[in-house]
């Protein structure tokens, strides 16, 4: 059987990475510490948050995992369990005042090391997709004021708690973080009222309004040249170009688990056989866990790796330069015989006629 090197070399160079072809449903995501702000609101709530990630599914590996993230919609539903284990409406309000700065790790250092509150408001929403990549920030700029516009990405719907939490947590930093006192114009919001008004205005120190047209901070535009405390331009330099990378890494949309189980499933196959234990630790899980997660969603491991294997090797098949013992072994089979049987269980047919009958049509 070939080498796991010669494998990947031979379906890379054909253009056949299956990591190059994504495939099922992607969803919008939230980074680790988006996650981690929910179950600080829970246990200052006094619920026990290890019970709310059980109940929701997260593991504690991935709850320490740096690199976690999780599906805006899970998110979400996280958000709605709490407030509604809690009765407190505010919920989100109170648990961005109780986040302290470094909370949000390079996006809250890049915002205190820029020049003023306009730049870290440019540096803020350029890279916010570490913290979120289903939502927007836009700062729009007029001669009078300045808008930071909340926007939700397609198939992100906006979402009441997460909104306000989202806006305590931009107008508390960069109050805190700015050399000088400044509070909004006015702070806008689509949804109805539902926590105490005194909650909003001790918070935003400034008029709100509810049932607006869409979700946004106002300031005047000189606000925006307020300094801040710590700019520093060669840290920030750096800050801003570590927060790039870090933007760059994400994938458009993080993929779903039976995704990426997928995806790594592709690349264990050219090594053999792939094991339970070597996918979950590409994953950062521990091999329970991934397994447990996959019966949740409905797919059994091996019943995952019998598919994945099905659809490399028929995507595999189209290309009339590789043979049919490369494809076996593209797909994890050590014996040609094995693979023989496999795929014609999978279609009914051998390789050899499944080609041929595509080649005449």
């Amino acid at each position: 059987m070939e080498s796991v090197a010669q494998a990947r070399l031979v379906s890379s160079r054909r253009g056949l990475d299956p990591l190059a072809k994504a495939e099922g449903e992607r969803t919008l995501s939230v980074g680790v510490k988006a996650l981690r702000s929910v179950l600080g609101a829970a246990e200052a709530a006094g619920i026990d948050a290890s019970s709310i990630a059980r109940a929701h599914g997260l593991a504690p590996e991935e709850l320490r995992n740096p690199d976690f993230r999780l599906s805006y919609r899970r998110w979400i539903a996280l958000w709605d369990d709490v407030v509604e284990r809690a009765g407190d409406p505010g919920v989100g309000l109170r648990a961005a005042e109780a986040l302290s700065i470094g909370h949000w790790d390079v996006m809250d250092f890049v915002v205190a090391s820029s020049d003023t509150v306009g730049d870290a408001f440019q540096r803020f929403s350029r890279h916010f997709a570490v913290i979120s990549t289903a939502v927007r920030h836009v700062l729009q700029v007029d001669r009078k004021e300045a808008r930071l516009v909340r926007e939700h990405v397609p198939g992100a719907a906006p979402h009441r708690v997460a909104t306000e939490f989202g806006f305590a947590n931009i107008v508390l930093r960069f109050r805190a973080l700015a050399a000088a006192p400044w509070s909004p114009s006015s702070v806008q919001f689509r949804h109805p009222r539902c926590a105490e008004l005194e909650t909003y205005t001790r918070i935003f120190a400034c008029p709100i309004r509810f049932r607006a047209p869409g979700d946004a901070i106002v300031l005047p535009r000189a606000a925006l040249a307020t300094p801040m405390k710590g700019a520093a331009p060669e840290l920030c330099a750096v800050l801003d170009r570590h927060a790039a990378l870090l933007v760059q890494k994400l994938p458009p949309a993080q993929a779903s688990l039976v995704e990426r189980a997928r995806h790594a499933l592709a690349l264990e196959l050219h090594g053999g056989a792939p094991r339970l234990a070597t996918v979950a630790k590409r994953l950062g899980l521990s091999a329970r866990t991934l397994q447990r997660r996959l019966s949740e969603d409905g797919v059994p491991f091996r019943a995952l790796v019998e598919k994945t294997r099905e659809e490399l090797a028929l995507r595999y098949l189209e290309d009339p330069a590789i043979g049919l013992a490369e494809i076996g072994a593209l797909v994890g089979f050590s014996d040609v015989s094995a693979f023989y049987k496999a795929f014609r269980r999978w279609t009914g047919s051998t390789p050899g006629q499944l080609r041929e009958r595509r080649s005449v049509a």
